[in-house]
């Protein structure tokens, strides 16, 4: 398969799944304004519960928030021609990391230059 074949494949799949955050954040929305709605009881633990399922599902919209701006963003690097392409060394990211990790902006060398210099250098521990 060439390259911009599997771009284009990678274009759907961040389509995809574009979509799909955004239909579970609209359900995630009417949950957390079903529970903001709900009168609350006055018992302690039953108010911590819904205290507790409230913050849940406002960290899981803020997650689905930021990966629709990370998709969003690999969207217009393809529509500038730009998808795929390090922005350190410029040479092209492998298809394979780009499967993995369609949001890549670096190959993975440069990809763990840049983390190391981020944490504190070649002294730091690179993350998993």
């Amino acid at each position: 398969m060439s390259r911009t074949n599997e771009l284009n494949r990678i274009r759907e799949l961040l389509q995809r799944r574009r979509r799909e955050i955004l239909t579970a954040n609209a359900g995630a929305h009417r949950e957390l304004t079903a529970l903001k709605d709900q009168e609350r009881d006055p018992e302690y633990e039953e108010n911590a519960q819904s205290e507790l399922a409230d913050y849940t599902l406002s960290s899981l919209m803020e997650a689905q928030r930021r990966e629709i701006m990370l998709i969003d963003a690999a969207l217009r690097r393809m529509d500038m021609g730009v998808f795929g392409d390090c922005v350190d060394c410029g040479f092209e990211i492998p298809i394979e990391r780009l499967e993995a990790l369609p949001f890549a902006i670096r190959c993975e060398e440069d990809a763990t230059l840049h983390e190391l210099e981020t944490r504190g250098g070649p002294m730091a521990t690179p993350s998993l």
